[in-house]
Protein backbone atom coordinates (compact mmCIF):
# COMPACT_ATOMS: atom_id res chain seq x y z
CA UNK A 1 0.00 0.00 0.00
CA UNK A 2 1.08 3.61 -0.42
CA UNK A 3 -0.65 5.85 2.12
CA UNK A 4 0.97 9.20 1.44
CA UNK A 5 1.18 12.72 2.81
CA UNK A 6 1.72 15.98 0.98
CA UNK A 7 2.03 19.65 1.84
CA UNK A 8 4.32 18.57 4.70
CA UNK A 9 6.29 21.82 4.94
CA UNK A 10 3.08 23.83 5.22
CA UNK A 11 1.90 21.83 8.22
CA UNK A 12 2.17 22.95 11.84
CA UNK A 13 4.53 21.37 14.39
CA UNK A 14 1.48 19.81 16.04
CA UNK A 15 0.41 18.19 12.77
CA UNK A 16 3.95 16.90 12.17
CA UNK A 17 3.92 15.34 15.65
CA UNK A 18 0.99 13.10 14.65
CA UNK A 19 3.00 11.01 12.19
CA UNK A 20 4.60 8.38 14.44
CA UNK A 21 1.35 7.66 16.30
CA UNK A 22 -0.61 7.62 13.04
CA UNK A 23 1.89 5.17 11.55
CA UNK A 24 1.44 2.81 14.54
CA UNK A 25 -2.36 3.12 14.26
CA UNK A 26 -2.25 2.24 10.55
CA UNK A 27 -0.02 -0.75 11.27
CA UNK A 28 -2.57 -2.09 13.80
CA UNK A 29 -5.44 -1.40 11.41
CA UNK A 30 -3.63 -3.19 8.58
CA UNK A 31 -2.98 -6.19 10.84
CA UNK A 32 -6.66 -6.48 11.85
CA UNK A 33 -8.02 -5.83 8.36
CA UNK A 34 -5.63 -8.34 6.77
CA UNK A 35 -6.67 -10.96 9.34
CA UNK A 36 -10.35 -10.42 8.45
CA UNK A 37 -9.56 -10.90 4.76
CA UNK A 38 -7.25 -13.84 5.42
CA UNK A 39 -4.30 -12.24 3.61
CA UNK A 40 -0.73 -11.38 4.71
CA UNK A 41 -0.19 -7.98 6.33
CA UNK A 42 1.27 -5.24 4.14
CA UNK A 43 5.05 -5.34 3.82
CA UNK A 44 5.09 -1.61 3.10
CA UNK A 45 2.30 0.70 4.11
CA UNK A 46 3.28 4.37 3.92
CA UNK A 47 5.05 6.64 1.45
CA UNK A 48 5.88 10.21 0.45
CA UNK A 49 5.58 10.75 -3.31
CA UNK A 50 6.95 13.72 -5.27
CA UNK A 51 3.20 14.44 -5.52
CA UNK A 52 2.89 16.88 -8.38
CA UNK A 53 -0.69 16.61 -9.61
CA UNK A 54 -2.42 15.71 -6.34
CA UNK A 55 -0.73 18.60 -4.55
CA UNK A 56 -1.75 21.02 -7.30
CA UNK A 57 -5.36 19.91 -6.88
CA UNK A 58 -5.16 20.49 -3.12
CA UNK A 59 -3.31 23.79 -3.53
CA UNK A 60 -0.39 22.76 -1.32
CA UNK A 61 3.36 22.24 -1.68
CA UNK A 62 4.39 18.91 -3.20
CA UNK A 63 5.12 16.00 -0.85
CA UNK A 64 8.06 16.96 1.37
CA UNK A 65 9.20 19.83 -0.86
CA UNK A 66 9.40 23.49 0.02
CA UNK A 67 7.65 25.83 -2.40
CA UNK A 68 10.12 26.30 -5.23
CA UNK A 69 9.20 30.00 -5.66
CA UNK A 70 6.66 32.46 -4.25
CA UNK A 71 5.51 33.56 -7.73
CA UNK A 72 6.13 31.40 -10.76
CA UNK A 73 5.03 30.08 -14.14
CA UNK A 74 4.06 26.40 -14.03
CA UNK A 75 4.45 24.62 -17.37
CA UNK A 76 2.39 21.51 -18.09
CA UNK A 77 3.21 19.29 -21.08
CA UNK A 78 0.32 17.72 -22.99
CA UNK A 79 0.01 15.76 -26.21
CA UNK A 80 -0.72 17.86 -29.31
CA UNK A 81 -3.57 15.43 -30.00
CA UNK A 82 -5.33 16.42 -26.76
CA UNK A 83 -7.64 18.79 -28.64
CA UNK A 84 -10.23 19.25 -25.88
CA UNK A 85 -7.71 20.22 -23.21
CA UNK A 86 -5.86 22.60 -25.53
CA UNK A 87 -9.15 24.14 -26.66
CA UNK A 88 -10.13 24.70 -23.01
CA UNK A 89 -6.78 26.36 -22.22
CA UNK A 90 -7.03 28.62 -25.29
CA UNK A 91 -10.60 29.58 -24.40
CA UNK A 92 -9.34 30.71 -20.99
CA UNK A 93 -6.44 32.60 -22.60
CA UNK A 94 -3.56 30.59 -21.13
CA UNK A 95 -0.30 30.81 -23.10
CA UNK A 96 0.36 27.69 -25.22
CA UNK A 97 3.43 26.82 -27.29
CA UNK A 98 5.21 23.81 -28.80
CA UNK A 99 7.82 22.07 -26.71
CA UNK A 100 11.31 22.84 -28.01
CA UNK A 101 13.74 20.10 -29.00
CA UNK A 102 17.37 20.38 -27.89
CA UNK A 103 18.30 21.72 -31.34
CA UNK A 104 15.76 24.56 -30.99
CA UNK A 105 13.19 23.14 -33.39
CA UNK A 106 9.57 22.61 -32.37
CA UNK A 107 8.39 19.23 -31.13
CA UNK A 108 5.07 19.07 -32.99
CA UNK A 109 3.82 16.19 -30.79
CA UNK A 110 3.94 18.06 -27.49
CA UNK A 111 2.39 21.34 -26.37
CA UNK A 112 3.13 23.35 -23.23
CA UNK A 113 0.46 25.25 -21.30
CA UNK A 114 1.70 28.00 -18.96
CA UNK A 115 -0.07 28.80 -15.70
CA UNK A 116 0.81 31.84 -13.53
CA UNK A 117 0.91 30.61 -9.92
CA UNK A 118 1.66 31.75 -6.40
CA UNK A 119 1.90 30.21 -2.94
CA UNK A 120 0.34 31.84 0.14
CA UNK A 121 2.48 34.32 2.07
CA UNK A 122 4.48 32.59 4.78
CA UNK A 123 5.03 29.39 2.79
CA UNK A 124 8.56 28.00 3.25
CA UNK A 125 10.50 28.66 0.03
CA UNK A 126 13.39 26.63 -1.38
CA UNK A 127 15.65 29.70 -1.42
CA UNK A 128 15.19 30.02 2.37
CA UNK A 129 15.94 26.37 3.08
CA UNK A 130 19.41 24.87 2.76
CA UNK A 131 19.94 21.61 0.90
CA UNK A 132 20.95 19.93 4.19
CA UNK A 133 17.72 21.13 5.83
CA UNK A 134 15.79 19.56 2.96
CA UNK A 135 17.78 16.33 3.36
CA UNK A 136 17.08 16.30 7.10
CA UNK A 137 13.36 16.59 6.30
CA UNK A 138 13.69 13.44 4.15
CA UNK A 139 15.49 11.69 7.02
CA UNK A 140 12.77 12.74 9.47
CA UNK A 141 9.99 11.41 7.24
CA UNK A 142 11.85 8.21 6.41
CA UNK A 143 12.27 7.63 10.16
CA UNK A 144 8.83 8.65 11.46
CA UNK A 145 6.53 7.79 8.59
CA UNK A 146 7.54 6.19 5.35
CA UNK A 147 8.19 2.52 4.56
CA UNK A 148 8.50 3.23 0.86
CA UNK A 149 10.85 5.83 -0.57
CA UNK A 150 10.54 9.43 0.49
CA UNK A 151 10.90 10.66 -3.07
CA UNK A 152 12.15 14.25 -3.26
CA UNK A 153 14.06 16.65 -5.49
CA UNK A 154 16.45 18.69 -3.35
CA UNK A 155 17.04 22.22 -4.61
CA UNK A 156 20.64 23.23 -4.05
CA UNK A 157 23.09 26.06 -4.70
CA UNK A 158 26.61 25.43 -6.01
CA UNK A 159 28.25 26.60 -2.77
CA UNK A 160 26.43 23.80 -0.87
CA UNK A 161 28.02 20.84 -2.68
CA UNK A 162 30.60 20.06 0.03
CA UNK A 163 27.94 20.08 2.77
CA UNK A 164 25.72 17.81 0.66
CA UNK A 165 28.57 15.33 0.13
CA UNK A 166 29.31 15.22 3.88
CA UNK A 167 25.65 14.68 4.74
CA UNK A 168 25.34 11.86 2.19
CA UNK A 169 28.48 10.15 3.53
CA UNK A 170 26.90 10.00 6.98
CA UNK A 171 23.29 9.34 6.08
CA UNK A 172 22.91 7.78 2.63
CA UNK A 173 23.06 4.12 3.69
CA UNK A 174 20.21 4.19 6.21
CA UNK A 175 18.23 7.39 5.68
CA UNK A 176 17.77 8.01 1.95
CA UNK A 177 16.09 5.78 -0.63
CA UNK A 178 15.15 8.00 -3.56
CA UNK A 179 16.53 11.51 -3.94
CA UNK A 180 17.31 13.79 -6.89
CA UNK A 181 19.15 17.11 -6.95
CA UNK A 182 18.42 20.18 -9.07
CA UNK A 183 20.11 23.56 -9.11
CA UNK A 184 17.60 26.02 -7.68
CA UNK A 185 18.46 28.68 -10.25
CA UNK A 186 20.66 28.93 -13.36
CA UNK A 187 19.99 25.28 -14.26
CA UNK A 188 19.94 26.19 -17.96
CA UNK A 189 16.70 24.38 -18.85
CA UNK A 190 14.51 26.19 -21.37
CA UNK A 191 10.76 25.78 -20.80
CA UNK A 192 11.49 24.46 -17.30
CA UNK A 193 8.46 23.15 -15.37
CA UNK A 194 8.86 26.10 -12.97
CA UNK A 195 10.11 29.60 -13.77
CA UNK A 196 10.37 32.26 -11.08
CA UNK A 197 8.65 35.58 -11.76
CA UNK A 198 8.10 38.77 -9.79
CA UNK A 199 4.90 39.68 -7.98
CA UNK A 200 4.33 42.37 -10.61
CA UNK A 201 4.73 39.88 -13.47
CA UNK A 202 2.36 37.45 -11.75
CA UNK A 203 -0.29 40.14 -11.35
CA UNK A 204 0.13 41.12 -15.00
CA UNK A 205 -0.24 37.51 -16.21
CA UNK A 206 -3.14 36.58 -13.94
CA UNK A 207 -5.19 39.48 -15.30
CA UNK A 208 -4.90 38.06 -18.82
CA UNK A 209 -6.37 34.65 -18.04
CA UNK A 210 -9.79 33.38 -17.02
CA UNK A 211 -9.51 30.86 -14.16
CA UNK A 212 -10.71 27.42 -15.25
Amino acid sequence: MGIGITGYLQSSEEQKSWLSDLYEYLRDYDKNYSAKLGIPISVKLSTVKPSGTLSLLAGVTSGAHPAIYQYFIRRIRVSSSNILLLKLARKHKYHIEFQKNFDGTDDMNTMIIEFPCRYPDGTILAKDMSAVDQLNTIKELQTNWSDNSVSVTVYYKLNELDEIKEWLKENFKFNVKSCSFLLHNDHGFKQAPFEEITKEKYEELIKKVIPI
